[in-house]
């Protein structure tokens, strides 16, 4: 063999393994930057989970927060109504007139006295400036001889009437300030319901 045809022969031998090396330095450099995109992927997902949840987390948050000033400010809301409500109804039973007064005493009376429903003495308790009224009351009803005495009521009670039995064991409580509580309690529940819807 000749030297041309010896160094063609080296050539093309180190022309195909150079090839070689550089196909395989290549596959190598696509096994490599697969690995590293594959890496950056991984890393930019969890990064990018990890600000999710701590979006997610702040606004939580600030829902939550959110919530509980809305429903404090409910809360506050239906509590200035219902105590406006009790005050706008304590000043008309407080604005009555004494005739309206003895209206509502014996509607009062005649309830306690049905539901009572005995023939033992009651005692009749009503505020101090019910109880010119209240006798009237019992006159008029026809009473007079059921009731053993006129008991004076604390002026919290507002008015009405409360009747017992002269041992106590049965008695009911019609005043004012123990009906406007029931009335409170129904308007707070009803307000829920169908104002706030709760």
């Amino acid at each position: 063999m000749s030297l041309d045809a010896l160094r063609e022969e080296i050539l093309r031998k180190a022309r195909a393994k150079a090839e070689a090396m550089i196909k395989s330095a290549e596959e190598e450099a696509k096994k490599i930057l697969d690995e590293a995109m594959r890496e950056y992927t991984r890393r930019y997902e969890l990064v990018r989970e990890a600000e999710l949840r701590e979006l997610r987390d702040e606004l939580s948050k600030k829902l939550s927060e959110k919530n509980l000033e809305v429903n404090t400010n409910l809360l506050n809301l239906k509590n200035e109504l219902i105590e406006a409500l009790r005050k706008e109804i304590l000043s008309k039973i407080n604005e009555m007139s004494d005739e309206e007064r003895r209206k509502s005493l014996k509607k009062l009376i005649n309830e306690c006295l049905n539901e009572i429903r005995t023939s033992r003495r009651v005692r009749v308790c009503v505020v101090e400036r019910d109880v010119p009224l209240v006798k009237d009351v019992l006159r008029e009803l026809s009473v007079e001889d059921r009731v053993m005495e006129i008991k004076t009521l604390p002026p919290e009670s507002v008015g009405g009437v409360l009747i017992e039995t002269e041992d106590g064991s049965l008695g009911l409580d019609n005043t004012y300030a123990t009906r406007l509580e029931r009335l409170m309690t129904f308007i707070y529940r009803k307000l829920n319901e169908e104002v706030f819807g709760g």
